[in-house]
């Protein structure tokens, strides 16, 4: 009921809050030669560059679900806080032409063109753009973050994505979009299994994870896995939840679960990371 409520007011409060937004859609070719479709959303008012944030959604949802209040985080809301807030749709979702490949290395490419577009926009500031992943969507970061030709990023937070094969498939169970793909077929997994990548990015990364998992309510294994690999890596800083940076806590202190929590949970992390008054 408190999240139903929430989710009615949020418009409501930002329709009174004279804060106008501008949200327009684009396209821009991949590095494979296709266009993949981003909508982005900036005040209105104002001027001078401003830090931006990239949210690349989970499996299945176009970036105009963004829009929408049925997730954590909100466009509108984003661009409310002073960001130019964007999200993509990945190849072969939404309006993005191309085939779904479910967080592979084409994904990885559609991340890496919207991060290069984000920097190139006169309103951004290319030294203060973040990454935020929902879900699955963490495979696709990670890839992209974890290349060499990476474009330049200050941070990365990642709500509840999946850490492996055994996680994306609840444990071989659910094969969804592993149809056709053995859990033994390496070659289709690596690329596709966050933990793998994550050490590899080079910023900072900040993972969310609730007691009740949006997808698996039983599974909070894949969040442990992530801070594990994290902190093996080499990134200038990790962090879960509330937990201190760098902390790889034995008994972790999960989130409640959300989206009221996870909503200001996220506003109070972008204003930081992005240096927003």
């Amino acid at each position: 009921m408190i999240d139903l409520l929430w989710t009615v007011a949020r418009p409501l409060r930002a329709a009174l809050s004279g804060q106008a937004v501008e949200t327009r859609s684009m396209y821009v070719p991949t590095e494979g030669g296709w266009d993949i479709h981003l909508r982005v959303a900036r005040l209105a008012t104002g001027s001078g560059r401003r830090p931006a944030v990239l949210v690349v959604p989970g499996l299945g949802t176009p970036a105009r679900a963004i829009e929408a209040w049925s997730l954590p985080v909100n466009l509108g809301e984003l661009a409310r806080l002073g960001v130019v807030a964007t999200a993509v749709d990945l190849s072969g979702r939404g309006r993005s032409w191309g085939t779904d490949v479910y967080g592979g290395p084409e994904h990885h490419g559609d991340v890496r063109t919207a991060l290069r577009t984000l920097a190139a926009d006169p309103d951004v500031d290319a030294t203060r753009i973040g990454v935020i992943s929902l879900s699955l969507g963490c495979a696709a970061v990670a890839g992209a973050l974890a290349s060499t030709d990476r474009p330049e990023v200050g941070w990365w937070i990642d709500w509840e994505g999946p850490s492996d094969r055994d996680v994306i498939t609840a444990h071989g169970h659910r094969m969804g979009p592993a149809m056709g793909h053995s859990m033994d077929d390496d070659a289709y997994w690596f690329p596709r299994e966050a933990m793998r990548m994550v050490g590899n990015t080079g910023v900072p990364y900040v993972r969310f994870q609730a007691w009740r998992d949006h997808a698996q309510p039983g599974e909070l294994r894949h969040a442990e896995r992530m801070i594990h690999a994290a902190a093996a890596g080499r990134l200038p800083w990790f962090q879960l939840n509330d937990h201190p940076r760098n902390d790889v806590p034995a008994n972790p202190t999960w989130m409640t679960p959300g989206n009221r929590v996870a909503r200001t949970w996220f506003h109070n992390r972008v204003r930081a990371l992005a240096r927003l008054p």
